[in-house]
């Protein structure tokens, strides 16, 4: 219903370019769409353009179903559970869990990389004016239109921040089928549409962890809480608290996160000597217990834990469109070679007439879209991007 404080004209226009691009897409691309097993048992949600809050507790029966309602809603963006309910529309409550798929979260922005600075852009908090990136980082943020002192960050993601999120995900690959055991075929991998990586798993072993025990796997793969004695390292008895001896787990160091921390600290079962110097070292059992955190986090996987733990969470739909972006969330099958501004990059390129609040420069399907230029006419897929980014509005469109 429009008629309710409609929005204003500008951001209406910008929401029909985005809009159009998005219904096309879900109109011609249905095959990319990818529903979970089980579908009859997932609730899905979605958010609507220059709508508030979430459409929730929705059941579709099929495949086609679902689509169908893509094409004649135009989602912003689409969400579906990771748990299965024996009945899905039903309040929280009374909708009775079965279980739920193991999922991840990388996020690119939790990584904090040193590039993020040098192309983000702050978008002042009191007029919307947008400035470029600001060329060093220490200067207090002060808006040039109205002095305002807060803003947000729009932030478009350079070659090195997807490489340090692929970088966190071949690791969470490593863990996963390596230190878990779980079969490669079981875990897929998918760009999040936006600056990340999302994993789900599906095995039936893992369906039914409850929260705590989400919990307990995230610090396993993050690396938090791995005691001194796992690795050999023991207080001695007596009053001081930071004497320490070594002793060896039984079990050795063959295997997880002690063979881990031994192949770094480059030790073995017979290195008790070396272990020793290495606690003398670090001034005891605390030094060593503290540099060992410190340790274990650095090798660990970076994970956005709410994500893993909650298991009535709606998680974005492989298939379907990032508004933050324009891009989809798509599979991916080698990490190596993935791009996401030409993989993930599925919008038409019908001409869309925008105006630029920020020069701002992306590489979207292997063409450079630098422009400096106040208006510009681009493909669509061009023009969304920038426009879903916060940093370019559409123009007046003619009809099509």
């Amino acid at each position: 219903d429009m008629s309710k404080g409609a929005p204003t004209t500008t951001a209406t226009t910008a929401n029909d370019a985005v809009r159009a691009a998005f219904r096309e897409y879900y109109f011609k691309q249905a095959k990319m769409i990818e529903p979970p097993g089980d579908v009859e048992k997932r609730e899905f949600g979605y958010m609507q353009f220059g709508g508030h809050g979430m459409v929730r507790h929705l059941s579709f029966k099929s495949t086609g179903e679902l689509v169908a309602t893509l094409i004649t809603q135009v989602p912003s963006d689409v969400y579906c559970s990771n748990a299965l309910y024996r009945f899905p529309t039903l309040a929280m409550q009374e909708k009775q869990w079965l279980g739920a798929d193991l999922i991840f979260d990388i996020d690119g922005k939790d990584l904090h990389l040193p590039c993020v600075p040098s192309h983000s852009y702050p978008v002042c908090a009191n007029c919307g004016h947008v400035s470029p990136p600001p060329s060093s980082d220490d200067k207090e943020y002060a808006c040039s239109v109205c002095g305002g002192k807060k803003a947000e960050h729009i932030v478009i993601p350079c070659a090195k921040c997807i490489e340090g999120s692929k970088k966190e995900a071949r690791r969470l690959y490593e863990f996963l089928t390596g230190d878990l055991g779980i079969d490669r075929q079981n875990v897929h991998t998918y760009f999040s549409g936006n600056n990340g990586f999302h994993f789900h798993v599906q095995d039936d072993a893992y369906r039914p962890l409850d929260s705590q025990a989400r919990s307990d796997l995230v610090g396993y793969l993050a690396g938090i809480g791995l005691l001194a004695e796992s690795v050999g390292v023991r207080r001695s008895p007596g009053g001081d608290n930071n004497l320490a001896f070594v002793k060896f787990p039984r079990s050795g160091l063959g295997s997880g996160w002690r063979k881990k921390v031994a192949d770094k600290l480059k030790i073995d079962t017979t290195s008790t000597l070396r272990l020793t110097n290495i606690v003398r070292e670090k001034g005891g059992y605390a030094g060593f217990k503290a540099e060992l955190d410190a340790m274990t986090r650095e090798m660990g996987v970076r994970i956005d834990p709410q994500v893993t733990t909650d298991v009535h969470r709606v998680f974005r739909m492989p298939g379907t469109l990032n508004s933050k972006s324009g891009l989809a969330k798509v599979r991916v099958s080698d990490i190596e070679s993935f791009d996401p501004f030409t993989d993930a990059c599925l919008l038409g390129d019908a001409k869309v007439k925008v105006r630029l609040k920020a020069h701002a420069k992306v590489r979207l399907k292997g063409e450079n879209y630098n422009i400096s230029k106040e208006t510009a006419e681009l493909p669509a897929y061009a023009a969304v991007y920038f426009i879903c980014k916060g940093l370019a509005e559409a123009a007046a469109t003619t009809a099509t």
